[in-house]
């Protein structure tokens, strides 16, 4: 697992639903991308799913409705984008995430 990067499969209503949020710490949801492949390190993708930026970056799986993954982050920034095969096998764009 990548530094600061934790399990989250805490989804609301059925286990179609988002993120669980935590309004009291002033969590609210700011974006949601879908359709999005992660890829942590050398470790092949993951199937896509469904990324929510709240206080956190979530990404929850479209298809393994027990897999997710939380980070709690002070800034997130465009790195790079790849479209060079020996760089990565799929275009894919870079990020850098400064934890807390």
């Amino acid at each position: 697992m990548v530094l600061g990067l934790q399990h989250f499969d805490d989804r609301v209503g059925d286990e179609n639903g988002g993120p669980r949020l935590d309004p009291d710490s002033g969590e609210e949801l700011m974006l949601v991308e879908p359709a999005v492949a992660i890829a942590l390190g050398s470790r092949p993708p993951e199937s896509p799913g469904t990324l929510y930026i709240t206080t956190r970056l979530i990404w929850l799986s479209d298809t393994d409705k027990g897999k997710g993954y939380a980070v709690d982050f002070l800034s997130v920034c465009l790195h790079a984008v790849s479209r060079d095969p020996e760089a990565y096998s799929l275009p894919c764009i870079y990020t850098q995430v400064l934890i807390q």
